[in-house]
């Protein structure tokens, strides 16, 4: 019993943890804890972390060409391959000079296309670990 209660408090931070969906009703996730809906993404309070999401059409570009494409925003970008709803992924990743993580989650099933973009400081007071693997868990393609 008491190490279910350490792990709740441990995770303490997703209990409360809302399904959200972008704004076209595409997928949904679980939005962290305490996180605010502001101007179009979800921000904690000390806005330390933000996450937003964007449904948009994909043709013919591969998955594969659609990360390298936003990998050049930033020399710094690793990617790496993921699965979100059981699709295949890729999440994209870096560190600015100010010390900002970008996370950035790309997937795609058929014609739709789903980021995630989840960016936070090194002040975030929030369990970043912990909220990255809730996004990616709870990552879902909504019926359309």
């Amino acid at each position: 019993m008491r190490k279910i209660l350490v792990a709740l408090l441990a995770l303490s931070g997703l209990a409360g943890a809302k399904i959200v969906s972008d704004t076209q009703k595409t997928f949904s996730l679980n939005a962290p804890d305490g996180w605010k809906f502001h101007s179009g993404g979800w921000k904690n309070e000390k806005n330390t972390g933000a996450l937003m999401m964007t449904a948009v059409p994909v043709k013919e570009k591969s998955l594969d060409d659609w990360a390298k494409g936003a990998a050049r925003q930033n020399p710094k970008t690793t990617i790496s391959d993921e699965k979100l709803d059981g699709q295949p992924a890729r999440r994209l990743e870096f560190t600015t000079d100010d010390g900002y993580t970008n996370v950035l989650w790309l997937t795609r099933k058929g014609k739709n296309g789903a980021m995630v973009s989840l960016v936070y400081s090194q002040e975030c007071p929030d369990d970043m670990p912990a909220i990255r693997k809730s996004i990616a868990s709870s990552f879902h393609w909504n019926a359309k």
